[in-house]
């Protein structure tokens, strides 16, 4: 295999071919570029398995880098490393494009989780036969049915995957017949999702995977509709357990709650919704979150979208408009009013502080 690191600083470029373990996850060529337009040349030359950039760079940066590959390289692992804790990117321009966002200190133990977790992407894409890479009509359907699915098995939403997989099948079976390898590939995809994303939620998970689908070999031969419905059955599988298990807590968990909250707070959640999500009333929500975090769970989410919309907004880059719509509002003049009341400042002032720093 081959990789290639772009960033514009020397050090940061011999940290990462230092703290990798390069033999160990079998990356035979490294190769390195100062900025994104070298970059892409490198690619276009040694066409690597994995790219690990920074984001802000002269000429041109990651983001446009990022959008580039996607584009031309669709195969191509994409690990970022960046000094810049800027929600704006992992919000909209790397949401769904890379594999990893690292940031600056490098630590190597997640420097080599996420070389580790590229490669076996990889070696799952490629499948069991070797095949090419996937084509950009198949990465185009699978890039937008990850993060939908993620969503909704984060919200427990069965039906809403279901339809998610019968979609698939729809799409995939007027695009047949499929280049060979493909449906090994797709389904061994959408296996590892389901793997990682149970894994978040539940410890024990393996045992609630049908057996069908963790021994069922794909070929191009297997019918479509019989391996998507495999797959279906396998996340509806999980679900279940999890509802299950959650609506017969004994006792509420508000850290998980809490980490809910963290992770999908800029989305439109609400106290009801997410009483829902963990099969409890709003009221033993409500008083129980009280009780143990210091604040109302709306006061929890709203604090949060404005420390985040602050910081947002010490990026130049990023228009007060971006900043409200990054966090979930899309009335810029309430966003105004509610940001107002939680910092005692408004988005202007925050920019006029941040230029008289400057």
């Amino acid at each position: 295999m081959k990789a290639v690191i772009i960033d514009d600083e020397f050090w940061t470029r011999n940290s990462i071919r230092r703290l990798a373990d390069w033999e160990r996850f079998g990356i035979e060529q490294i190769e390195e570029a100062e900025e994104g337009l070298s970059g892409l040349q490198m690619i276009r030359h040694i066409q690597p398995d994995i790219v690990i950039t920074d984001m802000k760079m002269r000429g041109m940066d990651g983001v446009e880098l990022l959008q580039k590959l996607s584009e031309d390289y669709p195969f191509i692992r994409k690990i970022v490393i960046s000094g810049y804790d800027d929600f704006s990117y992992t919000k909209s321009a790397i949401q769904s494009k890379v594999d990893e966002y690292i940031l600056k200190p490098i630590n190597p133990d997640e420097l080599n989780r996420a070389l580790e977790k590229a490669v076996r992407e990889l070696r799952i894409a490629r499948g069991l036969h070797g095949a090419q890479p996937l084509d950009k009509d198949i990465l185009k359907v699978l890039s937008e049915a990850r993060p939908f699915i993620i969503r909704h098995v984060h919200e427990l939403q069965i039906e809403a995957v279901r339809g998610k997989f019968t979609e698939l099948e729809h799409l995939l079976t007027e695009q047949a017949p499929l280049q060979s390898g493909s449906n090994n590939s797709l389904y061994k995809q959408f296996m590892f999702l389901l793997e990682e994303e149970a894994a978040r939620m539940m410890a024990d998970y393996v045992s609630f995977i049908p057996h069908a689908a963790s021994t069922l070999l794909v070929t191009d031969h297997t019918p479509i509709s019989q391996w998507i419905q495999i797959l279906s059955d396998a996340y509806a599988s999980v679900m279940e357990e999890l509802i299950h298990r959650r609506r017969n807590k004994n006792r509420i968990n508000i850290a998980e709650i809490r980490q809910y909250i963290d992770r999908s707070f800029a989305e439109p959640i609400t106290l009801e919704s997410i009483a829902g999500q963990f099969f409890v009333s709003k009221e033993h929500l409500s008083r129980t979150f009280k009780q143990e975090i210091g604040s109302t769970v709306m006061d929890y989410i709203i604090t949060l979208r404005m420390e985040k919309a602050k910081q947002l907004l010490h990026d130049p880059m990023v228009s007060i408009k971006n900043a409200a719509e990054a966090v979930g509002y899309s009335d810029l003049t309430y966003f105004h009013r509610i940001f107002k009341k939680i910092t005692g400042l408004t988005p202007g002032q925050v920019r006029q502080d941040i230029s008289g720093d400057a």
